[in-house]
Formats: structure tokens, sequence, C-alpha cells
């Protein structure tokens, strides 16, 4: 029974980590509710190219930073302030992208404001995960991670379904977006975890001298 415990606590926060990214996804996709449909497809299009390689990008040389500090409260630092920052920053530009494509269209804070603020708030979940991935001594270099190569095409294709379902739907409903959001959390919940293992990648073997943290309880 101990043996599957492992497995059975990493299959739940990938579900728990699919889940949280539905929301944002959703969050993203409704901001801005009086914009048209093909405002939404490009705000979060701009995102998907821009924020995943970022994102993830920096989550390898952070983690891997985390992992190998004497000090991890500080690297864990780092590395949340820079999740919170890049999304902040990829927000803002699409939103920017929106209005220079459309001056009509004006910049709407709270969208710009909540996604970020969606990242913080999972910190204490960052924490735990992280705590966790680190006790059990494995570098981050020598775990299969997400690939941008397979995530943004998934991506797109899930924005491009929900911009051809709003399409569908606006002449019929008048807030056709919000259901479209609540339709891509279930569908990112429900089939993100199923596809996970195909949006993976095994990095090549590396002689970097790296070691594993040091068992202090300093």
């Amino acid at each position: 029974m101990s043996q599957d415990r492992p497995a059975h606590s990493s299959t739940r926060n990938i579900r728990r980590g699919y889940a949280v990214a539905g929301v944002v996804f959703a969050v993203i996709w409704i901001g801005g509710t009086s914009e048209p449909a093909w405002a939404h497809a490009a705000r979060t299009t701009f995102l998907m190219l821009t924020l995943s390689p970022t994102l993830l990008w920096a989550n390898r040389r952070l983690t891997a930073a985390f992992h190998e500090s004497a000090h991890p409260g500080r690297a864990l630092a780092r590395l949340i302030t820079a999740r919170v920052l890049i999304v902040a920053t990829a927000v803002a530009a699409s939103a920017l992208f929106v209005h220079l494509l459309d001056p009509h269209i004006a910049l709407d804070a709270t969208a710009i404001a909540v996604p970020p603020l969606l990242v913080l708030l999972t910190a204490p979940l960052q924490i735990r995960g992280a705590y966790r991935a680190r006790a059990r001594g494995i570098h981050p270099s020598a775990r299969p991670e997400l690939s941008a190569a397979r995530l943004i095409p998934a991506k797109l294709t899930l924005v491009a379904a929900a911009l051809l379902a709003q399409t569908l739907l606006d002449p019929y409903l008048a807030n056709a977006q919000l259901l479209i959001a609540a339709a891509t959390v279930v569908t990112v919940t429900a089939v993100g975890p199923k596809l996970h293992t195909k949006l993976l990648t095994t990095p090549a073997p590396q002689a970097t001298g790296r070691t594993s943290p040091a068992r202090t309880t300093a």
C-alpha cells in the first residue's frame, strides 16, 4: 500500500494542476466581457505563444536552483515571484496587443490583475509540492517535464474550439463567453490529466555534477 501512495499523490497533484489551469484559462477568456470573440481568441493565443515557453524555461532554471540551494526558502520565494511576474507581464502584454489591434477595446485592469492574483493564491500548493519533490531527492533535470512544443498546439486547439463554439453561440446567448469559460474548466480538468503523459518530454542525461541538497535541519 505504501508504494501506491506516491503515485496516487502524483496523480492527484496532476489533476489539481489541470483544474487550476482550466480556471486560469477561463478567467483569461472571460476578461473583458464586452470584447468580441475574436478578441478573446487573439488575447489568449498571444498568451499561449509567449507565456508557455517563458514560464517553462523559468520553472526549469529556478526549480533546479531550489533543489540545490542550501536556503530553499529563498529559492522558492524567487520561483513563486518569477511565476507571478511572468504571468502578470504576459497578461498585460496580451491585453495591450488586442488594444493595438482595435483601439476601441479598452484595457481592463481587473482582467489583467486576476490571473497573476490566482497564481499568487496558489502559493501554498506550490510550496507544498516543491518541498515534497525536493524531499524525494530526484533532481529536476532527471524528471520528465512539459514540452512547450507539445503544450502550445494543445492550448491553441483549445482556443480554436472555444472561438468556434462562441461564434456559433453568440447569436443565441447574451453571455456565451461565460458558458464557454465554464465548459473550458470542465474540459481541461477532465481531459488534461489523460493527455498529460503525451505533453511530457524526458531530458537527456547530463553530467552536470549536480548533487542533491544536504539533509540538514538548519
